[in-house]
C-alpha cells in the first residue's frame, strides 16, 4: 500500500498572505521615511520659526501658499524617527522575502509511505526496520510527529507535519506507519486507534437465503 501526501494549499495561502502583508508594511514605512516624515519635519520647523518670531498668526496663509495642511503640524519628526522607518523597511521586507522563499521551497514537496518505509521528495528515505521511535508529544496539539531512525552510524530524524501537508493523507501515513512498527516504538503519546474496516455486503447466496426466509 502506497500513501502520498503533498503540501497543503492552505499552507501556501497563509505564508503568502503574511509575506505580502510584510511587503506592504515595508512600502508604507518607506513612504513615511522618504516622503511623509521629511515633509512633516519641514512644515513643523517652519511653524516653530514663525512662532518664535511672534508670527504664528501668519501660519494659515504661509501654509496655504505652499500647498501644505493649514492645521498646526505638531512636533517635527527627528532624524531618529526617519531612521527608524528605514529599519522597519529592512526588517519587514526581510520577513516577507523569507516567507516567500518558504513557499517556493515547499511547492511540489511530498511525503510517501510505501512497502519499504517513508520517502520524501527531497531525497530523504526511512526504512521501516530502521525506525527507533515515533515521538507524538506534539501530535495532538500541533500535528507534528518526529520519527527517529538509524542512518549508518548516526541517528537522524524525519518529521511528519499535518499543518504543512494535507491533513487527511498525512494522518493516514502515521496510522499505517504505527501499524508497521508496533506500539513499543511509539513515545510521547498513545498509538492511534485501529480504524474499523468497512462492512462488506453479504455474499449473494446468503442474501438470497435471508430474503427467501423472510
Amino acid at each position: 500500500m502506497t500513501i502520498r501526501t503533498t503540501t497543503d494549499s492552505r499552507y501556501y495561502a497563509r505564508f503568502l498572505l503574511i509575506g505580502f502583508a510584510a511587503f506592504a508594511f515595508a512600502l508604507w514605512s518607506l513612504y513615511d521615511g522618504a516622503i511623509k516624515y521629511p515633509k512633516q519635519r519641514e512644515q513643523a520647523l517652519a511653524f516653530q520659526k514663525l512662532a518664535a518670531d511672534d508670527r504664528g498668526g501668519e501660519w494659515f496663509e504661509y501654509a496655504r501658499q505652499r500647498g501644505w495642511p493649514t492645521d498646526p503640524p505638531g512636533e517635527p519628526k527627528t532624524d531618529a524617527d526617519i531612521v527608524m522607518q528605514y529599519i522597519l523597511v529592512a526588517v519587514s521586507a526581510t520577513v516577507g522575502l523569507l516567507l516567500l522563499i518558504v513557499v517556493l521551497r515547499s511547492r511540489g514537496r511530498w511525503i510517501e509511505l510505501n512497502e519499504s518505509g517513508l520517502e520524501a521528495s527531497w531525497g530523504q528515505r526511512v526504512d521501516v526496520d530502521r525506525i527507533v521511535s515515533v515521538n507524538k508529544k506534539r501530535w495532538r496539539d500541533k500535528g507534528i510527529a518526529k520519527i527517529k531512525y538509524e542512518h549508518g552510524r548516526w541517528t537522524r530524524r524525519f518529521v511528519l507535519d499535518n499543518y504543512k501537508y494535507d491533513r487527511q493523507t498525512t494522518d493516514m501515513i502515521l496510522y499505517e506507519l504505527e501499524a508497521k512498527i508496533g506500539a513499543d516504538k511509539i513515545v510521547g503519546g498513545l498509538p492511534e486507534p485501529l480504524r474499523a474496516e468497512p462492512e462488506q455486503d453479504p455474499p449473494e447466496s446468503v442474501a438470497e437465503e435471508v430474503a427467501n426466509s423472510s
